[in-house]
């Protein structure tokens, strides 16, 4: 039998908590993702392999095992048999199939990730943020030299207050010294972002956001979920969790060229009206230039919906949940502001923070007695959609789990990206 313990770099006999946990951390150690290593594959298959079958087919730590009687004297009995033997190889050749699915499982889940153009978004981000840091240490670690060259020698004792978030910095700095402007490569290049907005498929499918055009460029993908089961785990105090149980669907809607490009265009126009409103409005409330950004961003887009002749691709969110938690949004974000009219302004009160804050944190909550209120009609969505949507809502499937942030976050993010 292979050395499993070995494997997950854990002892022999080693408790189940220190399995999962070894297993964890190599996984994270050798994921593809951040590894780039020739055999990076392989040792990830294998640290899989290890953990699944000593959790799963390993009389010690089994559950189903363990549940049976006897199974201590049973496991001692039979150790040494052919019986014992044959139990071991089927053990793992099924620890085998199991570490593949779910290695396999990972890279859709992963490739599903690199197209939806969020791990780009993601290493923009932290190339920004990088570049910044840069520039925050330069000022931390100038700024009390100069203040002493040219102003008063007292600048110089902020050296004992500055320096010190500098010398942070610089270790950060140092330790990501190799790829600090490259965290990671970019999954869309000019090229391929080219090749999106013109390659075509030969296809007889029809277009369901265009009439009378073929499907003829990439379909647009709706996640849905159905929810299976909720578990509560808890390990003492301060270590409870709770793991939802999902069964994953995605609906593969077949799109014309047109449709993707003006979907494209939309999602641009969305971006930018936000960007507008929060940088250039006149308006001293930055919650509300917000709103008035998705406001403006919504009613351009949906102008250019109707003079292009094509439906809008998330449509689907528009729901009776989802307009009573709008409404209810704008309405506690409007107790929290006091509006002039001549001129016209809006001034958030210093409450607004913990408005928000409070929405964030409870809108799961209103998500559910919405549910409660509204049965079958909570999720459904007002507006006509493709009819295997349809279908599989009715089934009883939907976008996101109840989750705080996750409830109050996702459809923003949908309605705005896609």
């Amino acid at each position: 039998m292979r050395d499993y313990y070995k494997i997950l770099e854990v002892p022999e006999g080693a408790s189940l908590d220190e399995i999962k946990q070894s297993y964890r951390r190599l996984a994270k150690q050798y994921h593809p993702d951040v590894n780039k290593s020739q055999d990076a594959h392989q040792k990830f298959c294998e640290i899989s392999e290890a953990y699944e079958f000593l959790t799963n087919h390993w009389p010690r730590y089994s559950s189903k095992y363990a549940s049976s009687q006897g199974y201590e004297q049973k496991y001692r009995e039979h150790q040494n048999s052919d019986v014992y033997e044959q139990f071991i190889r089927e053990a793992q050749e099924r620890a085998r199939k199991q570490a593949r699915m779910r290695y396999e499982k990972f890279r859709r889940q992963h490739e599903a990730f690199q197209e939806s153009g969020l791990n780009d978004i993601a290493l923009l981000i932290t190339i920004v943020m990088r570049a910044f840091s840069l520039i925050l240490f330069l000022f931390l670690f100038l700024t009390p030299l100069i203040l002493t060259a040219f102003d008063h020698w007292s600048w110089i004792l902020t050296i004992f207050f500055v320096w010190p978030f500098a010398a942070g910095l610089a270790w950060y700095f140092h330790d990501n010294r190799k790829n600090y402007f490259k965290p990671g490569n970019f999954y869309y290049s000019a090229a391929k972002i080219k090749q999106l907005f013109t390659e075509k498929h030969q296809t007889s499918e029809r277009c369901y956001y265009c009439k009378n055009k073929k499907a003829d460029s990439r379909p647009y993908k709706l996640e849905l979920l159905k929810l299976k089961d909720v578990r509560f785990g808890s390990q003492g105090f301060r270590q409870h969790n709770v793991k939802y149980v999902n069964k994953d669907l995605t609906v593969m809607i077949p799109r014309s060229q047109k449709a993707f490009i003006i979907q494209s265009i939309n999602n641009v126009v969305k971006i930018l009206s936000i960007i507008a409103c929060l940088f250039f409005l006149n308006i001293s409330s930055t919650p509300w230039r917000l709103i008035f950004g998705m406001v403006t961003g919504g009613i351009i887009s949906g102008i250019v919906l109707v003079v292009s002749g094509t439906r809008s691709n998330v449509s689907y969110l528009i729901t009776y949940n989802q307009i009573i938690r709008i409404v209810i949004w704008i309405a506690a974000v409007a107790a929290a502001t006091k509006f002039y009219f001549k001129p016209f302004d809006a001034v958030s009160k210093d409450t607004i923070y913990f408005v928000i804050f409070a929405l964030v944190i409870f809108d799961s909550f209103l998500l559910q007695l919405l549910s409660i209120a509204l049965g079958k009609y909570a999720f459904y969505p007002l507006i006509h959609q493709h009819p295997q949507v349809e279908a599989k809502i009715k089934e009883g499937y939907i976008l996101y789990n109840d989750i705080p942030v996750l409830s109050f976050f996702y459809p923003i993010f949908k309605w705005i990206l896609g």
